[in-house]
C-alpha cells in the first residue's frame, strides 16, 4: 500500500512540475541568414520550419540545418501546408508554387488573382480568384488539372471572407459576408467533391446563415469537424453528408486575436474597459468546445500562434509562452526590434527574425 501511495505522489509530482516548468533562459541555437525581405515569413513543419518569401523557400530541420532551397518569384506570398504538401501563392497575384516534403517543386499559373488558398494532404490545391464577374471556386490537382470551377457572384452568395479544406481534399468550407442594404449578414456554406457535391449540381450540400455578425475565419478540425468564428461568436460544426451545428459559445469581449489549428482553437479577447493591468485575455478551446485554459496579461502584443500544446505571444520587443495549464513558461524583452517569431518541429525551440538576422533559439 505504501508503495502504491509513493508512486502516486511521485506520479502528480512529476505532472505538476512539467505543467508549471519555468524556463529562464534563451540561447543561440544558429544564426541562419542575415540577407532578409519584407516578405520573410516562417512555420513549424514536421520536425522542422519552413522559411519563405517572394524570392524562395527552404526547410529546416531541428538543429537548423538547410535541407533543401528553393527559388521563384512570388510577390505577396501566402502559404499553406497539410501532410507532406505547402503551397505558396502570390496574394492578388497568379502565380503558385506548390512543393512536396523533399523539396519538389512544381509552378503554374492560375487566370484570375488569388485571394485565398488551402491544399490537402495529396496535393490537391483549393483557390479562391477574384474574376471580372464574380469569384471563383477552384481546385486542382498535384498534377496542376483543374478539378473544379465554381462561379460565386455577391448578389447570389455573397463575398468570399475565408477558406478551408479538409485534408482528404472531400470538402471546402467557406464564409461568405452578406450585404443587402443596411443589413450584414454571414453565411458558412460546405462544398464537397464526392457524390453528395455531385448530386446537389453545384457541389454545395449545406450551410447557415447568421445575421448581424462576421465570420473572418473557418476552419476544419479534423475531416469532421468543423469551426467557425466571428467577432461576438464561436460555431462548432459536424461534417459528414451534409454540415449541422453542434455549438455556439457567444463572446462578451472583443477579439483580438485567433489561431486555429486540427485540434485547438485559441483566442486573445481584449476588455475595453481596463486601460492598463491585465486587459487582454488569452484562452485556449478543443475541438468539443471546452475550454481548456485562461491567461491575463497586460504585455502589448501584435502575434498569436499555436505551438506544441503552448501559446506564443509575441510583440515588437516582447515574448511570452504560457503552457496549456494557463503557466507562463517564459517571457522575455529583447533589445532588438522581432520581425517575425515562430515555433518549430521541435520543443523549446523557436525561429526569430530581427531585422538583420534569424536565429534558431532555445529556451532552458
Amino acid at each position: 500500500m505504501g508503495l502504491i501511495i509513493a508512486f502516486v505522489v511521485v506520479c502528480i509530482c512529476t505532472i505538476f512540475a512539467y505543467r508549471y516548468r519555468t524556463y529562464h533562459r534563451m540561447k543561440v541555437v544558429k544564426t541562419i541568414t542575415k540577407e532578409l525581405t519584407e516578405s520573410f515569413q516562417s512555420f513549424a513543419y514536421k520536425k522542422g520550419t519552413i522559411c519563405y518569401s517572394e524570392d524562395g523557400i527552404s526547410f529546416l530541420d531541428g538543429k537548423g540545418n538547410e535541407k533543401w532551397n528553393k527559388t521563384y518569384s512570388i510577390k505577396n506570398p501566402q502559404a499553406s501546408y497539410c501532410g507532406d504538401y505547402i503551397v505558396v501563392a502570390s496574394k492578388n497575384g497568379n502565380e503558385i508554387a506548390l512543393l512536396d516534403s523533399d523539396g519538389q517543386m512544381k509552378k503554374f499559373s492560375v487566370s484570375y488573382p488569388i485571394v485565398d488558398l488551402e491544399v490537402a494532404k495529396q496535393g490537391v490545391i483549393a483557390l479562391i480568384l477574384h474574376g471580372d464577374n464574380g469569384n471563383y471556386i477552384e481546385l486542382y490537382d498535384a498534377a496542376q488539372k483543374k478539378l473544379v470551377s465554381i462561379k460565386v457572384t455577391s448578389d447570389q452568395n455573397g463575398y468570399p471572407m475565408d477558406i478551408d479544406l479538409s485534408s482528404d481534399g472531400q470538402n471546402l468550407l467557406v464564409s461568405y459576408l452578406v450585404v443587402d442594404g443596411i443589413n450584414v449578414k454571414s453565411r458558412v456554406a460546405l462544398y464537397n467533391f464526392g457524390q453528395e457535391g455531385e448530386d446537389s449540381g453545384d457541389q454545395m450540400i449545406g450551410g447557415f446563415d447568421f445575421k448581424d455578425t462576421v465570420i473572418p475565419k473557418v476552419s476544419f478540425m479534423g475531416d469532421s469537424k468543423a469551426v467557425a468564428i466571428g467577432d461576438d461568436q464561436m460555431i462548432f460544426f459536424k461534417v459528414g453528408k451534409t454540415i449541422s451545428k453542434k455549438q455556439t459559445i457567444s463572446f462578451d469581449k472583443d477579439v483580438s486575436s485567433v489561431a486555429v489549428n486540427d485540434d485547438y482553437a485559441a483566442f486573445v479577447f481584449e476588455d475595453q474597459k481596463k486601460t492598463d493591468q491585465e486587459k487582454y485575455e488569452a484562452v485556449v478551446y478543443n475541438k468539443t468546445g471546452r475550454k481548456l485554459m485562461s491567461h491575463k496579461f497586460s504585455s502589448e502584443y501584435n502575434k498569436l500562434l499555436l505551438g506544441e500544446k503552448e501559446l506564443l505571444l509575441a510583440g515588437n520587443y516582447h515574448c511570452s509562452i504560457v503552457n496549456f495549464a494557463g503557466h507562463e513558461m517564459y517571457k522575455k524583452d529583447f533589445k532588438k526590434r522581432i520581425v517575425n517569431i515562430s515555433p518549430t518541429g521541435k520543443r523549446q525551440k523557436y525561429l526569430i527574425t530581427y531585422e538583420n538576422s534569424t536565429n534558431l533559439s532555445e529556451i532552458y
